[in-house]
């Protein structure tokens, strides 16, 4: 098989990106709204540091983590009603505060544009609930960027199941041999690998403490321009 053809059957059209802990921190954004939505039904906040560490799994596994302040939660560990109300408070506060406290992470905006002029088709795969994706992406300055976007509530999966990035191949045409996935932490990871798609595992974001090249992603990258080498050359 000769370099040439490999070159072909290997080149990246499509680039799929996490959000939080990704593209952007988000943490004291999200950390202010859970305070505010825990303090508003009396429950202690636990720090934006231990927010930082529940981020990853969805909004509802973030806020049970929040209000137990534990990483692994059961059923038995929170009330289902005082949950639910929590859960409508976070949801109300979290949209007004879409526009604040939060920066995006260095060379992110540029890196995205010029991948854009390139010609690849661009999406965004996330655990975030998909009502909040374009609201952030206009605060953001980047709405003009994504061919396609996918968060929580959309499918009744999660990364790390494979299924989102299913979906996102289907929906743009391309097949998974022909596409990347970047994120920061296992979740991202293991579902592209699940998928049988290369990745892009970045050091920066939000990962439970755990250093992203333990989950053996295709490349391990702590500058988010860098992406431009592996996909162009």
């Amino acid at each position: 098989m000769s370099a040439k053809f490999m070159e072909l059957h290997n080149k990246i059209e499509l680039l799929i990106f996490d959000l939080d802990g990704t593209l952007a921190d988000t943490v004291p954004q999200i950390a202010l709204s859970v305070k505010r939505a825990l303090e508003k039904n009396s429950i202690l906040f636990p720090g934006e540091d231990r927010i930082r560490g529940f981020v990853g799994n969805g909004a509802d596994k973030l806020l049970q983590r929040a209000m137990t302040n534990k990483f692994e939660v059961t059923d038995a560990d929170f009330d289902p009603e005082l949950f639910q109300k929590l859960r409508i408070d976070y949801f109300k506060i979290y949209m007004e505060e879409i526009g604040n406290h939060f920066s995006l992470y260095p060379n992110v905006e540029d890196t995205l544009i010029f991948l854009k002029k390139s010609n690849f088709k661009l999406a965004i795969a996330t655990n975030k609930p998909d009502i909040y994706i374009r609201p952030w992406l206009t605060a953001a300055n980047l709405e003009n960027i994504f061919d396609l976007t996918v968060g929580s509530g959309v499918l009744s999966t999660r990364k790390p199941d494979p299924e989102i990035l299913f979906y996102v191949c289907n929906k743009l045409g391309v097949s998974h041999e022909h596409s990347l996935m970047v994120g920061d932490s296992s979740n991202d990871i293991i579902a592209a690998q699940n998928a049988k798609m290369r990745s892009v595992g970045l050091t920066y974001g939000y990962n439970y403490s755990k250093p992203i090249k333990l989950f053996n992603p295709t490349y391990v990258l702590d500058d988010f321009s860098k992406i431009k080498e592996i996909v162009i050359g």
